[in-house]
């Protein structure tokens, strides 16, 4: 009976631990859901478009999201990209049905690569910026001096750093996916393996608008989520500035979760559909 008490009493207390867990998961994710809603509802409003403040924060952060990310997209795109694309045609040619080429590249590629590549980049090239800066924002009370002169923190803090990072990964993915093409194309043509027009012409059978409308959707709501993530955990640095790294490892390792459980997710809906 002694055994039997103890293991009901340690049944019982995983139970609570699995509840407590469950339960601050679901009011976390409630949380970050108000605060996408609440920033997107003030971005839809376009008042930020008539104040050079905001359209300011948002020119540096394009500048450093977007134009200094582009020699390290364009030397992934060189490595990853053209590999993924130069390897698909042998693959192709032992099955010895060349229609595939087009179908592999746009779902190795353009739906799943290069939408995730781009937004783990741009994850772990400027999350801690972003959590550093808008957490140094509250350890020195400049969010409650931007209240206490009606400004909304939403408007000028946060909107400008999403946009910009939907905009540059969506931009750096369709980059990243062209010079892939193109130079995988190059490459494949001057080993003799097949015709460059060729093998635009079986990449262009290949792409379906459902394909594309994937492409966009990930490659500029990933980085928008990752962006949201990341000024959530900044929010909740408070005045301790020891916080800040903490938030930023909270705010880098949930995005990426984020994304990652995002596209196995999608996955399964498109197999099951």
């Amino acid at each position: 009976m002694e055994v039997t008490q103890k293991r009901f009493d340690a049944l019982h207390d995983r139970a609570d631990r699995g509840g407590e867990v469950t339960v601050r998961l679901a009011l976390g994710l409630y949380h970050f859901y108000l605060f996408i809603a609440s920033i997107l509802a003030v971005g839809l409003r376009f008042k930020w478009t008539s104040r050079p403040a905001v359209v300011y924060v948002l020119i540096r952060q394009l500048y450093f999201t977007g134009v200094q990310s582009l020699p390290w997209v364009l030397l992934m795109s060189l490595f990853a990209g053209v590999a993924a694309v130069y390897n698909v045609v042998p693959f192709a040619k032992q099955l010895e049905d060349m229609s595939l080429i087009g179908s592999m590249v746009n779902t190795l590629l353009v739906q799943e690569m290069a939408p995730l590549l781009i937004a783990i980049f741009l994850l772990t090239r400027s999350g801690v910026a972003v959590v550093t800066e808008i957490g140094n924002m509250h350890v020195r009370g400049e969010d409650m001096l931007l209240k206490s002169v009606g400004i909304d923190l939403h408007e000028y803090l946060h909107f400008p750093r999403m946009f910009a990072f939907a905009l540059c990964g969506l931009v750096l993915t369709i980059l990243f996916i062209g010079v892939s093409i193109w130079l995988g194309g190059l490459i494949v043509a001057l080993n003799n393996e097949m015709n460059f027009t060729q093998f635009l012409i079986e990449i262009r059978k290949g792409t379906t608008l459902d394909e594309v409308l994937i492409m966009v959707g990930k490659g500029a709501g990933y980085p928008l989520l990752c962006c949201a993530m990341l000024l959530f955990q900044g929010c909740k640095v408070g005045r301790n500035p020891n916080h800040i790294p903490i938030r930023a490892t909270y705010g880098v390792l949930g995005a990426l979760m984020i994304i990652v459980v995002l596209d196995v997710f999608i996955a399964m809906m498109r197999a099951l559909l």
